[in-house]
């Protein structure tokens, strides 16, 4: 995280004051849910009450069943399909799980019912057949206000419904219908005259499989015999009476027990002040501050059914409220449900519901003006803030960047720039000038330490080899001759390093007065090639080149050193028995010197000092076989490649198999 960021972060502790003022705000939204729950729940428990007044159609006390109203008269054919009814909510009988499903309809003041029978020995009777007999078949009592009717339904096929009386013979009264056969069971669908009114329906269902097994199920006593179940259903009488009692701009819907809808009056209004609210406002409102309120879309107005969590326990005898947005915006709905209780026992539930919009303006007003303090205390100080960071930043920046070019590719260190600033940053930029002069002045050191070593050592060893050249002259004893030969070679080893050292002095001077020429590498290194094969035997040497020319303007002498350090280089980690590649190519902006050995990889650690000065990878068993290696050959190849305006780099084969060292040469200025 940079300074300013962290300035910034600091300057948020200012949010302190918004945030307090935004929990009295919260507060103060909370309290005026609790009132407008309160008023909500008396309104509702009122109109309960008007209701219990006028029991008249409302569900019984105990178990009943409902008759939904139809838009439309369906087809006597057996299926469910055109009752636009979810066969889901049919009545279930039978156990010891339900295989009998019955739903009940009105539709032109006429009752329609729909049986469905899950039957996989299918034992087929007909209506008028003697009562005795083991078939299946359907028993209906039906209580309206004429009496009891009594219908037996059998059909021995598919096709128009049979239909009889107890005793056998044709019903009293006329009974449309049809039978209708389906896979693991049957099912019908009969309609009953416009003149019968139906207050109870009883049923029972006989099941036989052919083998004197007999399974019934229905609305039974605890004798087996049919119990009558009370039905009730929409009742449009009632709504005139909830359309006067409902307070304006609230919905108010009558339910039974099971959340089916049995009036409804009303309709849900906004406050036409809320469309003044920002709609940003609106989705800050319902990301913030009604987090806890569910986001659901609102039913129908003509839903049949209403599934909630008030509504059921209200039915269950407490009353509750619920809290609702709509999708689109930061609306609330306020719903509030009490029991609809008539002599202790609860027939059903009232719901009403309304749309709170004075919490909205309230909290919109409170935010508005809490908001616009905030805002200006903020950006008065956010500002202040941000410009002493931007600052501040700036100069860190400008000492970091002074930071990463105090040394270029050479390694020498470049201008620091100082700062008169007296504050800690400009002491921090001092002290990096200091620390940098003294690290300048030891480089400059350790550069010409080679030079002054060679120049040094050439006197001194040579007053040593030649008092060793007197005493091989004189007569000594074997032992002594043996010292005398580890005294020489120690000698030599000491002369090698000093040449050593000598030669990249040297160079680096050539370097400083290099003229460069134009010429082709594609023949420069197919000259070097072949002396290189006898300087690798018995390794082998494999040469890839382009088949054209390879121009470049560099300096052959300077180039061909430092081929010879990465071939000296290679031959001392090449086994006897593997390959050294040499191949070139063009690149966008030069030519691409590859070398490629077979041997040890290199060490992750190693890939960015390998071209630093006296640097070596080489064992101490390879560095006692012939000249001393003290670091300095792929020191020089990166001089040269400096010089070549390209750089130089190492790294392990894709294989595995060995290494590979790669000069990127783009080519000497042209006015060299």
């Amino acid at each position: 995280m940079g300074l300013r960021s962290k300035l910034l972060l600091v300057a948020l502790s200012i949010l302190a004051l918004p945030w307090a003022g935004w929990q009295f705000v919260r507060e103060m939204e909370t309290l005026l849910r609790q009132g407008q729950e309160q008023a909500l729940l008396a309104s509702a428990d009122a109109l309960a009450r008007s209701v219990a007044v006028r029991p008249g159609g409302l569900p019984a006390a105990g178990d009943s069943g409902f008759v939904h109203l139809l838009d439309f008269a369906p087809r006597l054919d057996g299926d469910v399909a055109d009752w636009r009814v979810a066969a889901g909510s049919a009545l279930a009988f039978g156990s010891p799980r339900p295989w009998m499903r019955v739903l009940a309809g009105r539709a032109n003041e006429r009752l329609h019912l729909w049986i469905s029978v899950d039957d996989a020995s299918a034992q087929r009777g007909d209506a008028h057949w003697p009562a005795d007999l083991a078939f299946d078949r359907l028993e209906l009592r039906l209580l309206g206000r004429g009496g009891v009717l009594s219908l037996r339904l059998a059909n021995a096929s598919p096709g128009e419904l049979r239909v009889a009386g107890d005793d056998g013979l044709p019903p009293s009264v006329r009974v449309e219908g049809a039978w209708r056969e389906r896979e693991g069971g049957y099912e019908l669908e009969l309609a009953l005259p416009q003149d019968f009114s139906v207050r109870a329906l009883g049923l029972r269902v006989q099941d036989a499989d052919g083998l004197g097994q007999v399974r019934v199920a229905g609305t039974l006593d605890g004798d087996g015999g049919i119990r009558p179940l009370p039905l009730h259903g929409f009742l449009g009488a009632l709504e005139p009476v909830l359309q006067a009692l409902a307070p304006e701009g609230m919905r108010v819907r009558v339910t039974d027990r099971e959340g089916w809808v049995l009036a409804r009056a009303g309709e849900v209004r906004a406050d036409p002040s809320e469309e003044d609210i920002l709609p940003w406002r609106r989705g800050l409102y319902r990301a913030l501050l009604f987090r806890d309120v569910t986001a659901v879309a609102d039913e129908p107005a003509q839903a049949r059914r209403l599934v909630r969590a008030e509504v059921a326990r209200a039915v269950a005898g407490s009353p509750a409220v619920a809290w609702r947005r709509d999708p689109a915006g930061a609306r609330l709905l306020l719903s509030a449900s009490v029991p609809l209780e008539v002599a202790g026992q609860v027939r059903g539930a009232v719901l009403v519901e309304r749309s709170n919009s004075e919490v909205l303006l309230l909290t919109d007003q409170a935010f508005s003006r809490l908001l616009g303090v905030s805002l200006v205390a903020f950006l008065a100080s956010g500002g202040v803030i941000l410009l002493f960071a931007t600052r501040l930043g700036q100069r860190i920046r400008r000492l970091r960047d002074a930071a990463e070019r105090a040394l270029d590719r050479e390694g020498r260190v470049t201008p620091f720039p100082r700062t008169t600033a007296r504050d800690e940053v400009g002491d921090l930029s001092r002290s990096f000038a200091r620390l940098l002069d003294q690290v300048s002045a030891y480089t400059d050191y350790l550069r010409s330490l080679s030079g002054k070593l060679s120049h040094e050592l050439n006197t001194p060893l040579a007053i040593v080899r030649s008092s060793l050249d007197n005493l091989d002259h004189e007569p000594l004893e074997p032992q002594a001759r043996i010292v005398l030969a580890r005294a020489r070679d120690g000698v030599e080893r000491m002369g090698n390093l000093v040449r050593t050292m000598s030669e990249v002095t040297r160079i680096e001077h050539a370097i400083d007065a290099a003229e460069a020429e134009d010429l082709d590498l594609r023949t420069l290194l197919q000259d070097c090639a072949d002396a290189y094969r006898v300087l690798l035997a018995p390794r082998e040497l494999r040469l890839e080149l382009p088949a054209g020319p390879l121009p470049l303007r560099a300096a052959p002498d300077l180039l061909v050193q430092a081929l010879d350090k990465l071939v000296d280089n290679a031959r001392g980690f090449t086994p006897e028995t593997g390959w050294v590649r040499l191949s070139a190519a063009r690149e966008e902006h030069g030519v691409r010197i590859t070398l490629a050995n077979q041997g040890p990889l290199l060490p992750d650690a190693m890939r960015g000092r390998l071209f630093d000065s006296l640097v070596s990878l080489r064992e101490k068993n390879q560095r006692a076989e012939g000249a001393a290696h003290l670091g300095f050959g792929l020191y020089v190849v990166r001089l040269v490649a400096d010089l070549h305006r390209g750089h130089a780099e190492a790294g392990n084969l894709p294989g595995g198999g060995g290494v590979e060292f790669v000069l990127h040469l783009r080519g000497m200025p042209s006015g060299l």
